[in-house]
């Protein structure tokens, strides 16, 4: 029977790495699948950003066609560049979705109340573009000093996490090329 102890033990501490090996392989995956869904959200954000962004042209012209009054030539140049920059980025992350691991875009992010959140924003952003008469443009640049740093610092953290290789090297062009525009704009909101 002494012999059958240190048997039994044995087995028992095998049974147990068995079972703490193959725990340790569902943590690695279950945190695999927690990292891809951070991403997925982070992508979300990124997107829903982007298309607010490309729009910023059609208010520019909005607030010119309805207030009869036009902005200065350095602020529409920033306008426009910043819609066209979001613009061709939110084309390249369409495309680069598919890539693998691929990105899924209607990951749960804030749900409805993020929803209702963006879209009370978005309306009172235009109402005040449109409602103000000479403090349009700095209301405008001040409101993109938030939203383009927004955009560089959430592309420079998907890039720490992002798996894929294109991706993370696209995010790194992306912050870059934000952190340019807000630059731009702190540039401008020193002269108006």
């Amino acid at each position: 029977m002494i012999l059958v102890r240190p048997l039994e033990i044995t087995l028992i501490i095998l049974a147990l790495t068995l079972v703490a090996c193959s725990d340790h392989g569902n943590a690695q995956v279950s945190h695999a699948d927690a990292t891809q869904r951070s991403v997925n959200i982070g992508y979300g954000i990124l997107r829903a950003t982007l298309k607010d962004e490309r729009h910023l042209k059609t208010i520019r012209l909005t607030k010119t066609i309805v207030t009869f009054k036009s902005i200065s030539e350095p602020t529409r140049r920033i306008i426009d560049d910043i819609a066209q920059t979001s613009s061709t980025a939110l084309e390249e992350l369409e495309q680069l979705a598919s890539l693998s691991p691929a990105i899924i875009f209607d990951a749960e992010r804030g749900g409805q109340i993020e929803q209702m959140t963006r879209d009370a924003l978005r309306i009172t952003t235009v109402k005040e573009f449109l409602a103000s008469k000479d403090e349009f443009e700095v209301i405008f640049l001040i409101s993109q000093t938030q939203a383009l740093r927004f955009i560089s610092h959430l592309t420079k953290e998907l890039s720490v996490i992002e798996i894929n290789a294109k991706r993370k090297e696209w995010l790194g062009r992306l912050s870059y090329q934000y952190e340019q525009l807000y630059l731009r704009v702190i540039s401008r909101l020193k002269i108006a």
